[in-house]
């Protein structure tokens, strides 16, 4: 019986490199089959009439990235390629995080069929409307396939918001805060406008307001944004004239938890009986943690301090109670310590 006592060493670049080749190329079924001697190890053609099913060995088959990325730390991929890649080094220049693109292997094996020379319009053309370098390498980051954008198509959706009157600076912050905006054609930009336009009753400066602050939000799920509307209009009983004032306030009310949302709602309006129009007055409020809320309030309960009409004397602000660290609370707002705080605490 033949023995193998020799111990095979790779060193980790080594084996990233010979790694990479494999996925990249594959490696095709070998045509050769292996048996043994009394003499050793004897190669066949696999058309020999000794060779036997059982005899033959074949070569893996090439492994996918979605398999391989499963397995290796973050950044291993890209390591594997960027020394070997012009266009990976002219990305990483402008900032583009390969380990994040990782995350999705479509996008990240797209990625690597690109040519420098192909996406440099791609990256002028983001330049030329005012978007800075690092912020081009987070768009990239973020939605890589942009790069497949056909250059007219994106000339035509930056026309578009320039007729619909959006400043130079509004289609920068647009851009620069919703790296899938120009994904979109300029008939589905157009739709999304049209239903916030139409749902939340704004004029023309005001649909400009809403993108501008908060673009992510007109291209998020509209089925997400509807169930957010009856929420404000049956589960709070907000008229359509309150709901535009708090959606052009805090548009990402839109695009949070609605779960959240409610519990930290009923909290402020049932239990601490904040009037509606307060709530409205600071929207923002109904993004915090209804258990840091409750946590808040009943200390100040607990230090008879829980006074939130602005019209009393030791009044304290809704959006002072919720924000800020615990160490500010304690001190700042409930004149108290870190330390009783935490002793509270630990005793609900």
């Amino acid at each position: 019986m033949l023995k193998i006592i020799s111990k095979l060493r790779i060193s980790n670049t080594t084996f990233l490199r010979n790694f990479a080749s494999f996925i990249e190329d594959g490696v095709t079924e070998s045509h050769s089959s292996i048996s043994s001697t009394s003499n050793g190890i004897r190669i066949m053609n696999n058309t020999s009439e000794e060779t036997s099913l059982t005899e033959r060995v074949k070569a893996p088959k090439k492994i996918e990235l979605s398999e391989v990325s499963k397995y290796l730390r973050p950044g291993a991929l890209s390591s594997m390629y960027i020394n070997h890649s012009d266009t990976l080094q002219q990305l990483l220049k402008l900032g583009v995080k390969f380990y994040e693109i990782e995350k999705d292997p479509n996008a990240f094996k797209f990625i690597l069929t690109l040519k420098f020379e192909e996406i440099m319009g791609h990256i002028l053309f983001l330049k030329d409307i005012g978007i800075e370098p690092d912020t081009i390498g987070k768009i990239i980051t973020k939605n890589p396939f942009l790069l497949r954008e056909e250059l007219n198509d994106l000339e035509v959706r930056i026309n578009y918001l320039q007729y619909k009157k959006f400043t130079n600076e509004m289609v920068v912050r647009i851009i620069g805060n919703n790296a899938y905006w120009l994904t979109h054609s300029t008939q589905e930009i157009d739709e999304r406008l049209g239903f916030f336009q139409h749902n939340f009753g704004l004029r023309g400066n005001q649909v400009r307001a809403l993108a501008t602050k908060c673009p992510k939000l007109i291209t998020y799920s509209l089925d997400v944004v509807k169930e957010h509307i009856f929420m404000l209009k049956e589960e709070m009983g907000l008229t359509p004239v309150e709901i535009r004032k708090v959606i052009l306030d805090k548009p990402k009310l839109l695009m949070c938890n609605r779960d959240k949302i409610l519990k930290t709602f009923e909290y402020f309006h049932n239990i601490m009986k904040i009037p509606l129009e307060r709530i409205i007055k600071e929207p923002y409020i109904l993004t915090f943690r209804q258990s840091r809320l409750m946590e808040r309030h009943l200390f100040l309960v607990k230090l008879d301090m829980a006074q939130y009409d602005p019209k009393k004397p030791n009044y304290v602000g809704l959006s002072t109670l919720v924000s800020g660290t615990d160490a500010y609370f304690s001190t700042e707002v409930a004149k108290s310590s870190v330390h009783l705080y935490n002793i509270f605490l630990k005793s609900l």
